[in-house]
């Protein structure tokens, strides 16, 4: 067997073992529940159960370690690339970050049109005499909130307050999430010899795992209806075979490993739509105790440890400039 007939297959075998494991780790938040039933309580009661909080804030780190840790790095790595090889202009201000604010607005953005959307047809649906019975128990709830304890400052919440769609929670996290991950089989496609393969696919899976299992959670306890969260999660299991595809695909060219204008608009938007997702979704929690900040530290702490461990939290940048 040739020496590139081995590569070719170890870079198969690659596809097939990171599309399987990630599956698995994707879907076990789910098996968990049928033990400990915690979407069978109500969201609200779901979320504040400490074990649940605790797993959802330990992802929440996990997540905020993959932006700050691993992908803004990326992104800095690529544009300054970009730069020195005269292909981007330089520019009076910092341009990674600039494209990671760019894609927090834009994630910020998506949720309140898709919120304004929803929250217009469900208006649509209930009839005026719905609304008029909806109205009425909201005062009357009120009125007996405020009887009880005259001294409540924090605002009251409404038993009809229109819902948030909770689809889209996870839908920023998967595009997020989805498109660092084709860069990142990319990255094993390319690679041209059989023990970098191997060395780059276990470094991949090492962080994809963790937020694997991070992902089923979070979609989880959003309650997402069952065939979108499929959908979800099958997408960012394939997302990094793919990427191998494509960097197998291209990996005999002579610009495998130049520099790309459009993955580094695209990694820094990313990066800053993660941001957003992981800020305002996941740890927006006020004074929720130690345990669960420390779930989140945890997860911060090993992600990076994984990051240094593989040799992705530094390093000299590979790419190299056309000729």
């Amino acid at each position: 067997m040739s020496e590139n007939h081995q590569l070719v297959v170890a870079k198969i075998v690659a596809i097939v073992v990171l599309l399987l494991v990630t599956l698995i780790f994707c879907f076990i938040p789910y098996l968990l529940d049928r033990f400990y039933k915690w979407t069978k309580r109500s969201q609200s009661n779901a979320r504040d159960f400490l074990v649940v909080l605790c797993l959802l804030n330990f992802g929440g780190g996990v997540l905020i370690a993959t932006t700050f840790v691993h992908m803004l790095p990326e992104v800095l790595k690529v544009v300054n690339a970009l730069q020195e090889c005269d292909m981007l202009a330089p520019t009076p201000f910092g341009l990674p970050e600039v494209l990671m604010a760019t894609g927090f607005y834009l994630m910020y953005s998506i949720e309140e049109i898709m919120y304004l959307v929803v929250r217009k047809r469900q208006q649509r649906k209930l009839q005026p005499k719905q609304l008029v019975e909806i109205i009425e128990k909201d005062q009357q709830l009120e009125i007996e909130v405020k009887v009880e304890d005259d001294q409540q400052s924090q605002p009251i919440k409404k038993v009809s307050e229109l819902e948030e769609p909770n689809w889209l929670r996870g839908l920023g996290i998967i595009v997020a999430l989805s498109l660092h991950e084709l860069f990142g089989g990319m990255a094993i496609g390319l690679e041209m010899s059989v023990d970098t393969v191997w060395f780059m696919c276990a470094a991949i899976a090492c962080h994809k795992l963790v937020l694997a299992f991070c992902i089923g959670m979070e979609i989880m306890m959003a309650h997402t209806r069952w065939l979108i969260a499929v959908i979800y999660l099958v997408i960012f299991s394939i997302v990094t075979p793919i990427g191998v595809g494509i960097g197998i695909a291209v990996s005999e060219t002579a610009s495998a490993n130049q520099p790309s204008i459009a993955s580094g608009i695209l990694q820094g938007i990313a990066c800053g739509t993660l941001l957003y997702v992981v800020f305002f979704e996941i740890v927006a929690k006020n004074h929720a105790g130690w345990r669960v900040f420390l779930s989140s530290l945890v997860g911060f702490v090993l992600m990076f440890g994984l990051q240094i461990a593989i040799g992705e939290a530094s390093g000299k940048s590979h790419f190299v400039c056309p000729s």
